[in-house]
C-alpha cells in the first residue's frame, strides 16, 4: 500500500494540540505552568470548534461531498475528528484529575466542594448567593418546541431539572427543565478563607448549593453545567458587500445565533438531562462531551497568576532594553542616526510605542499612516493614533476587519478613530491584509522625511512580550 503524500489539515491540528496537551502531563513544569497549559489546550480547541470544525459543518449542511487531498470527504473528516477529539479531551480532563489538581492542592491551592465547606466558609457563600447571585440570575424554562432565550457562545450555564411538589391528591407531574445562564455576571472562582494557602469554589458550584431556594415549592434533583460551542466559520461576501463594516457587523451578530459543533457536559448529568440538552442544542452523540472535570479550563488562565505562588512558575523573563536606543532621547534623532533592528520578545517594544507617541504629539509630524491587523484591549498605539488626528495630523489607519476573532475590536476601535477624524480604510478587497506597516511624513529643515516601521508581529504591545 502506497503511503499518502498528505496529512489532513484537522486531524494534523489536534496531533499540534495533543502536543501542547503533553506540556501539562511533563511533571518536569512547576504545577501553575502545568495548568496553564491545559487552559491553553481547552483555548485551542474553542477555536478549532469554532472555524475548523463549523467550516466542516457548513459544508456538510449544503450537501458537500468533495474529497480533500487525504481522500477523505467532509463527513469522514467530522467523523475522524469527532473519534479524535473525544480522546484528547478525556486524556485532558485525565491530565487535571490525576497529575494538575492533586499537585495543585499539594501546594496549598485547593478547589473545595460543596459538601468540604466549614462553618465560616458556608457564611461567606450564602452572602455571596443572596446578595449577589440570587438578585441577578433568572432561570428560564426549557421548552424546545417554543422560541428560546439565547444561550451564549462559549458561556457557562446550568441547566436544572426540577420535580414539583403535588397537590394533596394530585399526581406528581413531569420534571421540569430551567437553563440558568452564568454568563458575564461574575468571575469564575470565589475565593474562601483558610488557615493556610488559598481556597477557591467554582461559580457553578456555588448555584448548586442554593439552587433550591429559587424554587422553594419544587425539589431540585440536579444541578448540571453545560457550554455549548457555535459554528463562527462565517465571512462577509466582498463581491456583494457595499458597506464592509455594517456586512463585518452582520457576520458577528450570526455567530450568536449559529449552529452548535460542540456540546459541553458534566460527566455526572443523567441521561435525562443529557437528552434536554441534545434536543435543545439540536445535536448527536458526535457533538457531545461529558468531561469529568471543571468546563473551560481557559478560565484557570485566572488561576495561573495567583500571588504569593511564585515557585509554581517559571520565572517571567522581562525584556531588555534595545542596546543604542535611548529611552530619554527623541527617536527621530535616533532612527536619523541609523536604522534599527529590534528583535522581539527578546527586545523590548517600547521603543515601537514611544515612536508613535512621540508622533502624535510632535508639531513637525504631519501625516502618519499605518496598517493594524490585531491590537491590545485598551492600545496605546490606537489612542496615539486618535491624539495625532486630534492635533490636525493626516492620518490614515487601514484595519483589518477579517481579523478572525478579533472583528468586533477593531470595529470599535475603527469607530473610535473615525469619529476622531481619522481616516479608516477597511482592508482590502479579496485579501486578508496582515502587514505591519508604519509611516510617519515629518517636515524637516533638509524637506520631507519618511521614518518608517516594518514588522513581523502586531501593533499589540502585550503579545510583542511572548513572540
Amino acid at each position: 500500500m502506497v503511503a499518502p503524500r498528505f496529512f489532513n489539515r484537522e486531524l494534523s491540528w489536534l496531533d499540534f494540540n495533543q502536543r501542547v496537551l503533553e506540556e501539562a502531563q511533563d511533571a518536569g513544569n512547576p504545577a501553575l505552568e502545568r495548568l496553564k497549559f491545559l487552559a491553553i489546550t481547552s483555548n485551542n480547541l474553542d477555536e478549532f470548534f469554532m472555524v475548523r470544525v463549523g467550516s466542516l459543518h457548513l459544508v456538510q449542511v449544503q450537501g458537500g461531498r468533495k474529497k480533500d487531498l487525504t481522500g477523505l470527504t467532509p463527513k469522514q473528516q467530522t467523523d475522524q475528528i469527532a473519534e479524535k477529539a473525544h480522546a484528547l479531551v478525556d486524556t485532558q480532563y485525565a491530565c487535571w484529575r490525576e497529575k494538575v489538581e492533586p499537585l495543585l492542592r499539594e501546594h496549598g491551592i485547593l478547589r473545595i466542594r460543596p459538601d468540604e465547606v466549614n462553618a465560616e466558609q458556608l457564611a461567606t457563600l450564602e452572602q455571596l448567593f443572596v446578595e449577589k447571585l440570587y438578585p441577578t440570575l433568572t432561570p428560564a424554562a426549557v421548552d424546545p418546541e417554543r422560541p428560546q432565550p439565547l444561550y451564549t457562545n462559549l458561556g457557562l450555564h446550568v441547566l436544572i431539572r426540577l420535580k414539583d411538589v403535588p397537590a394533596k391528591g394530585k399526581d406528581p407531574a413531569q420534571p421540569r427543565q430551567l437553563i440558568l445562564p452564568l454568563v458575564g455576571m461574575m468571575g469564575r472562582f470565589t475565593s474562601l478563607l483558610m488557615e493556610e494557602g488559598y481556597g477557591y469554589m467554582l461559580i457553578e458550584d456555588v448555584v448548586a448549593m442554593f439552587a433550591q431556594r429559587f424554587f422553594p415549592n419544587d425539589t431540585v434533583l440536579e444541578c448540571v453545567p453545560f457550554r455549548i460551542t457555535r459554528n463562527a466559520d462565517m465571512a462577509v461576501s466582498e463581491d456583494g458587500a457595499s458597506d464592509l463594516l455594517a456586512e463585518m457587523s452582520q457576520v458577528l451578530s450570526a455567530r450568536k445565533v449559529s449552529d452548535c459543533v460542540r456540546l459541553e457536559l458534566s460527566a455526572d448529568a443523567t441521561r435525562a438531562a443529557e437528552n434536554v440538552l441534545k434536543k435543545l442544542f439540536r445535536v448527536t452523540n458526535r457533538e457531545l462531551y461529558r468531561v469529568d472535570g471543571p468546563l473551560n479550563f481557559s478560565d484557570f488562565f485566572g488561576l495561573v497568576g495567583l500571588p504569593g505562588f511564585d515557585d509554581l512558575r517559571i520565572p517571567d523573563w522581562a525584556p531588555c532594553s534595545p542596546a543604542g536606543l535611548d529611552p530619554s532621547k527623541s527617536m527621530f534623532e535616533q532612527i536619523t542616526a541609523g536604522s534599527r533592528l529590534l528583535h522581539h520578545p527578546y527586545e523590548s517594544f517600547d521603543p515601537v510605542v514611544k515612536l508613535i507617541e512621540e508622533a502624535a504629539a510632535d508639531d513637525q509630524v504631519i501625516a502618519i499612516k499605518q496598517i493594524l491587523y490585531r491590537t491590545s484591549q485598551s492600545s496605546p498605539i490606537v489612542k496615539a493614533l486618535i491624539r495625532a488626528a486630534q492635533n490636525g495630523k493626516t492620518v490614515t489607519v487601514i484595519v483589518e476587519l477579517k481579523a478572525r476573532f478579533d472583528e468586533a475590536r477593531n470595529i470599535e476601535w475603527a469607530r473610535a478613530m473615525e469619529q476622531e477624524g481619522v481616516q479608516v480604510i477597511y482592508g482590502v478587497k479579496g485579501f486578508k491584509t496582515h502587514a505591519k506597516l508604519l509611516i510617519i511624513v515629518r517636515r524637516e529643515a533638509s524637506g520631507i522625511r519618511r521614518y518608517m516601521h516594518f514588522g513581523t508581529g502586531n501593533y499589540n504591545e502585550g503579545t510583542a512580550k511572548l513572540y
